[in-house]
Parts: C-alpha cells; sequence; structure tokens
C-alpha cells in the first residue's frame, strides 16, 4: 500500500500600506533584498493580495513610482502590466513595458527596474521547472533565458491562458494545488509554456543529434522507480538521477521504447492506480471521483472523466458506485 502524502499547504493574504519603509519590507520577504529610489513619496501605496502553494506564489500588486536595483533573481518571475509602465535594464539590454504587455524577469543577472505607479500581477515558480522542461527539449548542461518577451504574439496569447488556468487553479477556495501531485503538474505545465513562448537557449543553440539507444535494463529500472514513487511529486531529472542517466537520454529512450515519454508513462500509472482506488473505495466513506483523480494528479474533472472513459471504457463514476 502506497504512503499517503501530505497535502501542501495554500495560504492567502492580503496587505496595504502607505509607509515606504514597511513597503520595503514586505517587499524583500516576498522577492528578495533589493536596494530602492525614490522620488516623491507623496500619496505612497503598496497594496495587494498574495496566494502560495509550495515554491509557487501569485501577487496582484499595486505599487507607486519607484526604481530598485535587486541581486539576481534565483527563481523564475513572470509579470503582467495591468497598468502603467516599467523598464527593466539587464546589462546593456532595456526592455520597456506597457500596460497589457507581459515579461520574464531574466534569473542570474542584476536587474534594474523602475516604474510609475504599476499594477500588475506576479507569478514566481522555481527555475528548475524550465529547466526540466528544456530537457525534454533536448538541452542538456547549461540552459537561459536570453529575452524578456514573448517569441510572437500567438506564444504571448499561449502563455496568458496557461497563467490564467493556473491562477485560477491556485485562487480557487479548495485549491486542487494543495494535492502534491497537481502542484508538480502545475509547476511542469508553467515551465513548458515559458520555455515555449519567452526566448531561451533551447531555441538558439546548435542542433546536437539525438542519443544512442538506452539499455533495455535502464529503462525497467527507470519504469519500476516510477512504479515505486507513483504518489510522489517526481520530475524527469528525478528519473533520471535515479538510474544515472541524462534526462535527453531517458526521454529518448522511453519514446523508442513505450512510444511516450517518461512522464507520459508516469501518467499512465496514475491513471491505473486511479482506476484501481475507485474500483476498491468505499463512497459511502466520503470518497469522490474528483478526490481520487486529484490525489493522483488529475485536477480538471471533466478531462480525468475523458482520460480514464478513453483508458478502461466507462465513466469513473460507474467505476466507483458499481
Amino acid at each position: 500500500m502506497s504512503m499517503e502524502v501530505e497535502r501542501l499547504p495554500v495560504e492567502r493574504s492580503e496587505f496595504r500600506t502607505t509607509d515606504p519603509g514597511a513597503a520595503e519590507v514586505m517587499s524583500a520577504e516576498m522577492y528578495g533584498a533589493f536596494r530602492p529610489r525614490y522620488g516623491s513619496t507623496d500619496e505612497f501605496i503598496f497594496d495587494g493580495r498574495r496566494t502560495t502553494a509550495g515554491e509557487m506564489s501569485l501577487d496582484h500588486l499595486t505599487h507607486s513610482a519607484m526604481s530598485i536595483e535587486c541581486a539576481p533573481l534565483d527563481y523564475l518571475m513572470f509579470v503582467v502590466v495591468r497598468d502603467g509602465t516599467v523598464t527593466v535594464t539587464s546589462g546593456d539590454i532595456e526592455t520597456r513595458l506597457r500596460t497589457g504587455d507581459t515579461a520574464v524577469w531574466p534569473p542570474g543577472v542584476p536587474l534594474t527596474i523602475s516604474w510609475d505607479r504599476l499594477s500588475k500581477e506576479v507569478i514566481s515558480v522555481p527555475f528548475q521547472a524550465a529547466e526540466e522542461a528544456a530537457a525534454e527539449y533536448g538541452a542538456e548542461g547549461g540552459f537561459d533565458f536570453v529575452g524578456t518577451t514573448p517569441v510572437s504574439p500567438a506564444m504571448d496569447r499561449f502563455w496568458r491562458s496557461t497563467v490564467g488556468f493556473v491562477a485560477s487553479q491556485l485562487e480557487s477556495s479548495d485549491s486542487p494545488l494543495a494535492e502534491p501531485l497537481v502542484y508538480s503538474r502545475a509547476l511542469k505545465l508553467l515551465g513548458t509554456a515559458a520555455v515555449k513562448a519567452f526566448p531561451n537557449s533551447t531555441m538558439t543553440s546548435d542542433y546536437q543529434p539525438g542519443p544512442g539507444q538506452m539499455a533495455p535494463a535502464l529503462l525497467r529500472r527507470a519504469a519500476a522507480f516510477m512504479e515505486m514513487n507513483a504518489e510522489r511529486p517526481l520530475t524527469l531529472t528525478d528519473v533520471a538521477a535515479a538510474v544515472s542517466v541524462s534526462p535527453r537520454s531517458l526521454h529518448q529512450g522511453f519514446l523508442l521504447q513505450y512510444g511516450t515519454s517518461p512522464m507520459g508513462y508516469l501518467r499512465r500509472i496514475r491513471l491505473e492506480r486511479a482506476h484501481r482506488d475507485l474500483q476498491f473505495t468505499d463512497p459511502a466513506m466520503g470518497a469522490s471521483v474528483g478526490s481520487v483523480a486529484a490525489r493522483w494528479g488529475f485536477p480538471n474533472p471533466s478531462k480525468f472523466s475523458d482520460t480514464y472513459r478513453d483508458a478502461f471504457g466507462q465513466l469513473p463514476g460507474h467505476t466507483l458506485y458499481s
């Protein structure tokens, strides 16, 4: 029997201050240390709300005009400007954003950020989410974002819709992101969308030929590792490290051997576990299709029902109540 995985706390807070010093303290706690430069502090305001789950946070902020110099970020910060203008300088590259624009603050480099009275949404996620997505596209070694704004209007729309979906899940009253598997899938979704939408080294590196075939024994070990740890929020890097191969080699090996990616294979395992739970769980004890689906990393009930029916020939509710 698998171990019960502890749910993640989803925390919400609201704040408002007209004191620049208090705003500086709150901002430093949220985003890290920085050096501020104020113009006039008349009618100063720092107002917003924050929702967090694990290492992911979503902020809605209104902030008076100022300029800051901040140390290199060790996480990814994505911004949507709702009102106002903001200028970001990194080395000799300057980006000016206006109402409606989307950007990623490049991690690992010092930044100077200036704005007038600004209203924005900020979603912050671990850099590892993009690194692991890049590994699935064949990137090995270093990975970096090389630009701040989306590569095309279509990719901008794609990114916004992705963030909108994750934000709605995060901010719902009983957030499914409290389930570790749903949380890990949301991080993977954001990481993959960021790698597709924003300029990065996977788009500019020279083509490298794919690796040779992996030994079947290594692939079986990787599959067994996922079978034994399916309830954990595994990443491609986790599985690759467990069998001492590169994420890229593992990804290519699974495509050749099983016709799906390692994460696709893991998804199949979790679907089978959900099927088993629905078969042997007593609905009189309070179980529901939604709770079982969320436990195994399927946050959208309608999509889960479609996937389940395709795999098992019946709706999950039929399995649970039969």
